[in-house]
């Protein structure tokens, strides 16, 4: 029995009763059976492209190979709500983290939800939050500087509808139509009622105008939280609209990368990582070539190889000078011509092996 100030803790029966399994999957987090009771996992404490987090049911544990993070489910708790041990005891001994039943292990993969096949009271609620974020990023100087520092002008700001969590203004106004309920089920709101995405700007994924999933960006990047938040479930791909039956379409790795290419009239989507499973690929289908706008480091370099596979002749790999990614261009005052003369040259390419060919 531990006692933390005048609180007592039975961490053995804390563990016990709350599976570390369980509690990861209740944060939105899918996990990949791996082996016996054992998963991988994306690491919810870096920005992780491939699965680098191992959750060990054996005894308990859970260790990322990326970040290193390392510990059981209450150090999960600590990590991931940003609090102090007796604070996360203390959750878990009030089931603020849902204990709720879950499939079998071998089925977890399986719960993921479909952002795009939303109710219509879910659907209501996901666009009041968008418009909450929206007009609270015109409020919030400090974001708002963080967002035109990336080079985006204020015209896509508004097209794309980027916003900004204050972490409060969103559960206040649901609180007043009793949607809380909802918003904590899509994972906007955390079960004590804080927000998920609370001092981020929120990037939203726009089907027919309307909002059907969020990632955000924290501001500042010296920090112990992701660089990345996403509400749980399946990733759709951002920007699918603006590329489904288009010809010439570019994949891009990042949120920002994918901005910068439609403030350039590019048909531009995201991957929102390294990777998009096969089944997913159907809108692609009338893309005569699909360039590759991906980072250059060795993530980068393995995802290019990985959709050339998939993708076969019609993959195009665009590698930026320098190693620099397209938002990084986007702030260099040259960045959209020396992007453009490297499109043209390699459309020339192209060409070229095309009339080579026949």
């Amino acid at each position: 029995m531990d006692v933390i100030g005048s609180t007592r803790f039975d961490v053995v029966a804390l563990k016990k009763t709350h599976r570390l399994a369980d509690v990861i999957v209740a944060t939105g987090i899918v996990l990949r059976p791996v082996g016996t009771n054992r998963f991988s996992a994306r690491c919810p404490f870096h920005d992780d492209h491939v699965p680098s987090l191992l959750v060990d049911e054996r005894d308990g544990h859970f260790h990322c190979f990326g970040c290193q993070a390392h510990g059981d489910v209450i150090d999960f708790v600590m990590r991931r709500e940003g609090i102090g041990f007796a604070e996360a005891c203390q959750r878990l001994s009030e089931a603020a983290i849902p204990t709720r039943p879950f499939p079998p292990a071998a089925r977890l993969a399986a719960t993921e939800r479909r952002w795009d096949r939303l109710t219509l009271e879910q659907q209501v609620v996901m666009n009041t939050a968008g418009a909450i974020y929206a007009h609270g990023l015109w409020r919030e100087a400090k974001a708002l500087d963080y967002v035109r520092g990336r080079g985006l002008p204020d015209w896509l700001i508004r097209q794309c509808a980027l916003g900004y969590a204050d972490g409060h203004t969103l559960a206040v106004y649901l609180r007043r139509r009793s949607s809380l309920s909802v918003a904590q089920d899509l994972g906007l709101l955390r079960r004590e009622g804080s927000e998920f995405l609370a001092g981020r700007v929120v990037i939203p994924e726009l089907r027919a105008g309307q909002c059907v999933w969020f990632i955000g960006r924290r501001l500042d990047d010296p920090s112990d939280t992701p660089k990345y938040l996403a509400l749980p479930g399946e990733r759709p791909v951002l920007g699918y609209e603006r590329a489904a039956g288009r010809r010439e379409v570019f994949l891009c790795e990042g949120v920002f990368d994918q901005l910068t290419a439609v403030a350039w009239r590019l048909a531009a989507f995201s991957s929102c990582g390294t990777s998009l499973p096969p089944d997913r690929l159907g809108f692609l289908a009338r893309a005569q070539v699909v360039y590759g706008v991906l980072d250059g480091d060795a993530a980068g370099h393995a995802a290019a190889r990985r959709f050339g596979a998939q993708l076969g002749n019609r993959w195009q790999p665009l590698p930026l000078p320098d190693g620099r990614d397209l938002n990084d261009l986007g702030c260099l005052s040259d960045g959209r011509n020396t992007f453009f003369a490297l499109l043209n040259a390699t459309r020339q390419e192209i060409r070229t092996e095309k009339d080579n060919g026949a």
